[in-house]
């Protein structure tokens, strides 16, 4: 499994965008696959090694990532299917700053005139995971734009229920986030969609 993000320095922040979890070795020059994508709420602490171009992450203790990569690896093995050569799946944010503490990078966010978001949001993905947490006034407004959208797959663990939901989280829904997560429910569901 390898990651792989482009950094961009933007007023004098970081913003970690195209953020990919290759559910294997990522072999350049071959064409890469997206099988999925996950919504969290920031990139945390992620750091550069270089901004303006795709190349691999450090993680610096992230664990989120690799849970994700280690779900969608075990889904399609469940599944009884290989994935394919260069898959990936896409990290999507409600937004991109750089920061672990979540109040100073809304803090900053909130004062952008326009805050820059990934352009590969456009993209259609086969399936989206959200993973955003519960209902949060100060982050309901991020999570609209994703909202709005409507793939073949939308999913959440409901961290209430207990159970996957098949449907795009509504705000005051709780998208469990990864950290503390079951593994089950997700990869069962996942060999499903895959």
């Amino acid at each position: 499994m390898e990651f792989y993000a482009r950094f961009e320095k933007i007023d004098g922040h970081i913003f970690r965008f195209d953020t990919r979890i290759y559910l294997g070795t990522f072999v350049q020059g071959l064409q890469s696959i997206c099988v999925g994508a996950i919504v969290g709420k920031n990139p945390g602490s992620a750091i550069p090694k270089k901004l303006d171009e795709l190349y691999r992450l450090d993680l610096n203790g992230d664990k989120m990532l690799p849970f994700v990569g280690n779900r969608f690896s075990e889904g399609f093995q469940r599944a009884g299917k290989s994935s394919p050569v260069n898959a990936f799946v896409r990290v999507w944010n409600l937004f991109y700053i750089c920061n672990p503490d979540l109040s100073a990078a809304l803090k900053v966010v909130s004062s952008l005139n326009n805050m820059p978001v990934c352009r590969t949001e456009s993209e259609l993905i086969p399936l989206v995971w959200y993973g955003w947490g519960g209902d949060d006034s100060s982050l309901n407004l991020f999570k609209n734009r994703f909202i709005q959208r409507k793939q073949r797959h939308d999913f959440f663990y409901d961290h209430r229920a207990k159970t996957v939901m098949n449907n795009i989280p509504k705000v005051n829904d709780f998208a469990k986030h990864t950290q503390g997560m079951p593994a089950e429910p997700v990869v069962g569901h996942l060999a499903t969609i895959l």
